[in-house]
């Protein structure tokens, strides 16, 4: 029984090694075999959800019970290696289908929540939830094509369980290596007390077992060396020695044991890290390929992807639709053939420039297979591999022969428009011309005549009187029509100044000082301002009020008239002219500032005019850079203002302290 003792403790040691690896092994065959599993799970989840976020953006199907359109959703089965769809909502109702048939033969109703392979390993079937504003509203049973991915599958998983295996061997060699080494001194040990007296034996053991139950290794070792004097007891100090050495060596294993775990656990931990990093990328890949593919084959824009040679790789609908092509009439074509229409040596230079630049924007003419000539703009992208080297070409053709048809059309009527404005000046020139002629000599003369008259002829005088009055007003309608001519054609050219707007707007109410005396009407001018300069064209500016002032006299009968002038915001300055006139009704407001425009019209009108004066101020105001409003109520009067920005000019610090008061003056 003792003899066996050796035994029964290197077999123990044995199964714990072997055990160990044991578990090694059946964890790295579970972990790899699963992550294997979950890689193949999660491509055909990615699948799926192209199918479910199909369906759920079209939620009338469970409306209808039938799908509307199956064209785009045949293609995406197509583009997803779907054999077959079968649609169910909650009560397991069936909805719609594609490939039936094929469903009802591999018992797609046996998948419950979960994935698996069919029986004959050729389909992976899925059933997925589908959702419309977070409520479910049915099931969509997939099966996937599976032959490929399941041989895939199947060969991951042997590999994984050859190298479990292969680390279980190595573990269990390890180990009987390791047994051997260590318990040979204990065979030797217990071969040559079998050959001693069994009394000496038992007495040696006794007194063995007593020293090795000490703990101080001093005392041992005394105990020991009164066993040392026949051969029995040299063996035992040998098997003490060996006892001693075997502790160190079982220490250095625990260490190396410590360590082996350690290295593995950070081993597996790297494994599984860069397992887990590439199945990251190859989903990431994945799924830009497919959004590539949707945007290829979906974009509005023609694309055909050619070869470094010129060969056409692929290309989508919208180019074949532009060039009138079917997809298998220019595969694996030359560029030149695809082109066919354009000159050769031009197809040829412009790939070559393509080459040679990588990026090119340029127009070319194409020729539809029809025969059409339609105008393209062409855009190309260079594809390379790894090394920079090129590999592909994308080619980007836009259809813009609408697009230069309306170009041409508008260039047409710009010509047009240039060749009227053209003939509406000579027009204007020469009226001007055959007008004002005879003008300068009818006015000129009736002065003369009405001095010849004297008093002795009061009927030819009014005559005379109304010929001066008619000449002027032409005169002036001539000169309106110029002015607003001008300004509208962008000849006029505007001469910016700085000046006092208040003492021109001062000077200018003084002209029309007589007039409103004559009418019986009050006339006020106010300044409110302390820098009155701005920046603008003076010409211009007093034309604006020169109209502005002159329609208020004219349209008021009594009361009063007020031109005031004061800051406005930060930077700017507004003038108001308000009198108590006649009014404008609400709905001619808005044609007020309209060329030729009158609330007045007809024969009977009591206002003469041509409606060519506030087209013009407006015109003016623009060329200012300023705005015009107008208040005003039918009887009541109006409001007109203008407003300014100031020019930026430095202020003069004795005049800040002067204090701003408002100055009223009757203009007498």
């Amino acid at each position: 029984m003792k003899t066996n003792k050796p035994k029964k403790l290197q077999l123990s040691l044995t199964l714990q090694f072997a055990a160990f690896f044991i578990l090694v092994a059946g964890f790295i065959y579970f972990y790899f075999s699963q992550k294997f599993e979950d890689d193949v799970l999660e491509k055909f989840k990615f699948k799926a959800e192209v199918i479910t976020k199909y369906i759920e953006q079209n939620p009338r199907v469970f409306w209808n019970h039938e799908l509307d359109d199956k064209s785009q959703l045949l293609q995406l089965m197509y583009f997803n290696d779907i054999t077959y769809l079968v649609l169910v909502n909650n009560d397991g109702k069936l909805i719609d289908a594609v490939n039936f048939d094929i469903a009802e033969y591999y018992s797609y109703t046996t998948i419950k929540n979960t994935n698996t392979i069919s029986f004959d390993e050729s389909l992976y079937q899925v059933v997925v939830p589908i959702y419309d504003n977070h409520f479910q509203k049915g099931k969509a049973y997939l099966g996937f094509e599976a032959g490929l991915v399941a041989v895939d599958l199947k060969k991951r998983t042997m590999l994984a369980a050859l190298f479990s295996l292969s680390i279980l061997l190595a573990g269990m060699v390890f180990t009987y290596f390791l047994s051997s080494i260590s318990f040979r001194p204990f065979t030797k040990l217990i071969t040559a007390l079998s050959k001693e007296d069994r009394t000496v034996q038992k007495d040696l053991i006794n007194k063995l077992l007593s020293a090795l139950d000490k703990s101080d290794r001093s005392q041992q070792k005394k105990l020991l060396s009164k066993l040392m004097n026949n051969e029995i007891g040299l063996l035992a100090g040998k098997f003490y020695e060996i006892l001693e050495e075997l502790e160190m060596a079982n220490e250095k294993i625990q260490k190396l044991n410590d360590k082996l775990n350690g290295a593995f656990k950070e081993k597996v931990y790297e494994v599984g890290y860069e397992v887990n990093q590439r199945k990251k990328t190859e989903i990431h890949l994945k799924k830009s390929e497919e959004l590539f593919k949707i945007i290829f084959e979906t974009a509005p824009i023609g694309m055909i992807i050619l070869s470094e040679d010129g060969i056409a790789i692929k290309s989508n609908k919208a180019f074949c639709d532009t060039i009138g092509y079917e997809w298998f009439e220019i595969a694996n074509a030359n560029i030149k053939y695809i082109f066919n229409g354009n000159k050769s040596g031009d197809v040829k230079s412009t790939f070559q420039l393509i080459r040679e630049n990588g990026s090119l924007d340029t127009e070319c003419n194409l020729v539809r297979k029809d025969g059409i000539h339609i105008s393209a703009l062409l855009k190309s992208t260079k594809i390379v591999d790894d090394k920079g080297d090129l590999k592909n070409i994308l080619i980007q053709v836009l259809d813009i022969s609408e697009f230069k048809k309306a170009q041409n059309e508008l260039e047409f009527a710009l010509d047009k428009a240039t060749e009227s404005e053209r003939l509406k000046s000579a027009f204007l020139a020469q009226m001007s011309h055959e007008i004002r002629t005879p003008l300068n000599v009818i006015l000129p003369s009736i002065p003369i005549l009405a001095e010849e008259l004297g008093n002795k002829d009061e009927e030819m005088l009014s005559v005379l009187s109304s010929v001066a009055n008619a000449s002027k007003r032409l005169q002036n309608t001539i000169d309106m029509i110029l002015s607003l001519s001008a300004v509208q054609s962008g000849s006029y050219k505007a001469k910016f100044e700085n000046f006092n707007l208040a003492e021109d707007l001062k000077n200018l109410a003084s002209e029309f000082i007589p007039i409103t005396k004559e009418k019986g009407l009050q006339f006020f001018f106010i300044n409110k301002t302390v820098t009155p300069v701005i920046s603008a064209d003076r010409y211009t500016i007093n034309q604006i009020f020169q109209n502005l002032v002159g329609n208020a006299v004219k349209y008021t009968h009594n009361g009063q008239i007020t031109v005031s002038i004061e800051d406005y915001q930060k930077n700017g300055v507004i003038v108001k002219i308000e009198d108590s006139g006649i009014g404008i009704s609400t709905k001619y407001l808005k044609n007020l500032f309209s060329p030729f425009s009158q609330e007045d019209t007809g024969r009977t009108r009591k206002y003469e005019g041509n409606g060519l004066g506030l087209a013009l101020v407006k015109e003016y105001v623009k060329i200012n850079r300023g705005e015009i409003s107008v208040e005003s109520e039918k009887n009541v009067g109006s409001v007109f203002s203008v407003h300014f920005e100031k020019s930026v000019l430095s202020s003069n610090p004795l005049e800040d302290k002067i204090l701003l008061k408002e100055v009223k003056t009757q203009l007498n």
